[in-house]
This record gives structure tokens, sequence and C-alpha cells, in this order.
């Protein structure tokens, strides 16, 4: 089993040949968790994520106007659009 020093800040260094055989490069994010006296690490590229509606949201922003007047002027030219 490897060891590995905990730092000031809490920092810990994965050894090389462990975050080869993990695949986990600079930048990946990990999961960190305790549990009955064990720490684990796990890569989040690895757990099914599961994504928020709240992700979306404002993604379409600006599109039909930046104003309530300039949306509602395209609202009705698209509604005089259907009637033709």
């Amino acid at each position: 089993m490897t060891q590995v020093r905990v730092r000031n800040k809490h920092q810990i260094k994965i050894p090389a040949r462990i975050a080869a055989s993990a695949n986990i490069k600079p930048d990946d994010l990990l999961e960190a968790a305790y549990n009955n006296g064990v720490v684990t690490l796990i890569p989040i590229s690895r757990k099914k994520r599961k994504e928020s509606a709240m992700n979306y949201a404002g993604i379409a922003q600006g599109t039909w106007g930046k104003t309530t007047l300039d949306i509602d002027t395209e609202l009705r030219k698209s509604r005089d659009s259907w009637e033709q």
C-alpha cells in the first residue's frame, strides 16, 4: 500500500502510477467521501452525472430581444405570420 503525506492546506499528492492506472489527469474533478473510517476519491467522470434542469436556465436569454418591448414585438411578428 502506498502512503501519502497530508500537507498544510490538507493537500495530498496522488502517486503517478496510481493516477495513471486510474486515468486521473490534471484538472480532473474527484469526489471525496468519508465512510466508516475510509476516505475515497472517485473521479466525477466515472459517476453517472445527474443534470439539473437549472443547468439550462437562461440558455436562450436575448434570443427574442433584450427588453420586454423587444420580446413583445417579436412575439407579435411571429403570431401575425401564423395567421397568413
